[in-house]
């Protein structure tokens, strides 16, 4: 099954549950949440799972801007309805609670958490039925622009009344563990920024990358479309034989183990929006780190102005991928991490 939709109801299995929390045996509960629709149903494929040996996280999104796709069209959002007007998601956000492996059939259920004339506020929750768990939680912020000139328009009153026979409430697991929800920090400036961090090829989050926008990956109105991995080079996401093969990076740690970095949370918020020819460079940190886990930033810069085109938070566990449990970050790691740990950034 790759993608189905669906617009019926939950199960009663939603209403109250214990489920295990990440990467441990710890069950968390919660109690009743109300119905919330089944809007995605579909099974993990081969092509789905990474080198880390479960599902890349870059599917778990998938199923969720699936689902996204399905309401904003049930609310008169669609492309075809809101042309020449453009749908963008400037903020979202995933809380990953559990691995998922090739043949599980995960469902996606979700509703409205706010709607304002400047956004539509979604939660959505991945879960996999047959176990009881969920997978990963999102809430996800969606806005009307203007294709020519980025700016942001209001939602048709239409739309909001639809938005509003969905209203749910923030369940207690779909709420951030570590990540900050609330408005980001702006004030830094690229040369601020780009002073402090010298470029680190070997880690992905602190890679830096500069890159100028393509006509080829923007609009028809000059504007970087949403596709494209911005964060590390502008161009197209990899294939998923492209990640097997090359990705994600593992380290050893000091026993000697395959280490991997499991993503936990993650937020990504869009401030600005690039066009062709902009000279772009994305520049990385750890703002938070912990035990076992990092709390990585990286900024998206308009190197020419000095513009901020988004932010970009990951925070992630050290696992141990022949022993598949979490474990301390090591002391040689730890020790690189350190160089870039700027929490006066965060």
């Amino acid at each position: 099954m790759r993608g189905e939709m669906h617009t019926d109801r939950s199960v009663d299995r939603f209403r109250c549950g214990c489920y295990p929390g990440p990467y441990s045996s710890r069950l968390y509960c919660f109690g009743e949440l109300g119905l919330m629709r089944i809007l995605d149903k579909s099974e993990i494929q081969p092509g789905e799972i990474d080198g880390l040996g479960h599902m890349n996280v870059r599917f778990y999104m998938e199923r969720a801007q699936r689902a996204n796709r399905l309401l904003m069209t049930e609310f008169g959002l669609g492309a075809e309805a809101i042309a020449p007007g453009r749908l963008v998601q400037h903020d979202t956000y995933c809380r990953y609670q559990r691995e998922q492996f090739q043949g599980s059939t995960l469902t996606v259920n979700g509703g409205v958490l706010e709607a304002t004339p400047d956004a539509i506020r979604l939660f959505y929750e991945l879960t996999n039925p047959a176990k009881g768990e969920i997978a990963a939680t999102f809430i996800i912020a969606n806005s009307l622009i203007d294709p020519v000139t980025g700016k942001i328009l209001p939602l048709p009153a239409s739309a909001l009344a639809a938005a509003a026979a969905e209203r749910i409430e923030l369940p207690e697991h779909g709420r951030p563990r570590t990540i900050d929800l609330g408005a980001p920090r702006l004030d830094l400036s690229f040369d601020e920024v780009a002073a402090r961090l010298a470029d680190d090829g070997e880690d992905p989050m602190s890679r830096r990358s500069e890159w100028t926008v393509e006509p080829a990956q923007c609009d028809e109105h000059g504007f970087l479309a949403d596709t494209g991995a911005m964060m590390f080079g502008g161009g197209r996401m990899p294939s998923a034989e492209e990640m097997r093969r090359h990705g994600p990076m593992t380290f050893s740690s000091d026993e000697g183990h395959r280490l991997g970095w499991a993503s936990l949370e993650t937020r990504m918020v869009r401030v600005s929006q690039p066009r062709a020819g902009d000279q772009l460079c994305s520049l990385g940190a750890e703002i938070g780190l912990h035990s076992k886990v990092r709390h990585s930033r990286r900024w998206l810069f308009n190197a020419a102005t000095g513009q901020l085109v988004s932010l970009n938070d990951n925070v992630s566990i050290a696992l141990d991928l022949d022993a598949r449990r979490s474990i301390e970050i090591p002391p040689s790691i730890r020790s690189k991490l350190e160089t870039r740990h700027t929490p006066e950034f965060a």
